[in-house]
């Protein structure tokens, strides 16, 4: 008899194939309990569509559909689909992930459920140190959460657009405080200036459960199918580099070139991560 699904995980792809490509490849080689994959494609560009729902053909635990004709944008968008994929999870627990970021430790799931008790009840990545979003429960790029007290909650994870801070699940925080339950971040480093980790020749945040900082939790590449320039014209950037970036055709132009690389190259970091563990076992 096959053995029920344990954990759902829920994406939203938006002309991000290869991130969740990737999610998936790391997935099914990480994640110790029966699992299944719920996407849901926010009208992509068809190109992208057709080549994540080829790709899925070769697992038997993921599902893919698309919303025709979807119009809405940003985080309205996300938080829309994320609604709608959520309200199917009959699983203990659920899971959310960004269509660019993974866990990259293996057995992850057994990891963050054996942290869950009875006053924890969702745990995932933190905020950056100094954002204006909240530093003390988890964002929405990856979290994990026991099902019975999420929905008791009513999470709506669409902004309600009152203020920044009000991003695609800020619901999350307030219902769970409120209730008198607390989540539990998972630390993150941003490379720009925590330079010891697997990636730390790309832009991005990698996470830390533990301290010793020696075995990389998660990683999000943060800037999915934008493209991200805002990445590399930031106060980070120096003021020769953003000069060249501001160049007009030019400027687009490196700029689109530099986040291709770093997207490669994370892509590949994060493979060769899940492959070294394989080895280990």
């Amino acid at each position: 008899m096959t053995q029920k699904p344990l954990i759902t995980i829920c994406i939203t792809n938006y002309n991000s194939s290869a991130f969740v490509i990737n999610t998936l490849y790391c997935l099914s080689r990480l994640t110790k309990n029966e699992y299944q994959v719920i996407i849901r494609d926010n009208n992509s560009q068809l190109s992208d569509y057709t080549t994540l729902a080829a790709a899925i053909v070769s697992f038997n635990n993921v599902h893919i559909y698309r919303a025709d004709g979807f119009n809405l944008t940003g985080a309205v968008a996300h938080g829309t689909a994320l609604n709608d994929m959520v309200q199917n999870i009959k699983t203990t627990y659920g899971v959310i992930l960004d269509a660019d970021c993974t866990f990259l430790i293996k057995d992850w799931d057994n990891i963050l459920i054996n942290r869950l008790n009875d006053q924890v009840k969702i745990i995932g990545t933190a905020a950056p140190a100094g954002s204006v979003k909240p530093q003390d429960f988890p964002l929405m790029f990856a979290i994990l959460f026991e099902m019975e007290t999420f929905n008791k909650l009513q999470i709506d994870f669409r902004p309600s657009g009152k203020d920044e801070t009000q991003d695609t699940g800020w619901e999350l925080r307030d219902k769970y405080l409120k209730a008198g339950y607390r989540g539990e971040n998972i630390e993150m480093k941003n490379t720009r200036t925590y330079q010891s980790g697997p990636f730390r020749h790309v832009i991005c945040a990698e996470y830390y459960l533990d301290r010793d900082y020696q075995h990389i939790f998660a990683s999000h590449f943060s800037r999915g199918s934008s493209g991200g320039a805002g990445k590399y014209l930031n106060q980070h950037t120096s003021v020769f580099v953003r000069g060249i970036y501001w160049l007009p055709v030019i400027g687009k132009m490196l700029l689109k070139n530099k986040c291709l690389e770093e997207k490669h190259e994370w892509l590949a970091v994060c493979q060769k991560i899940v492959n070294e563990q394989e080895h280990e076992y």
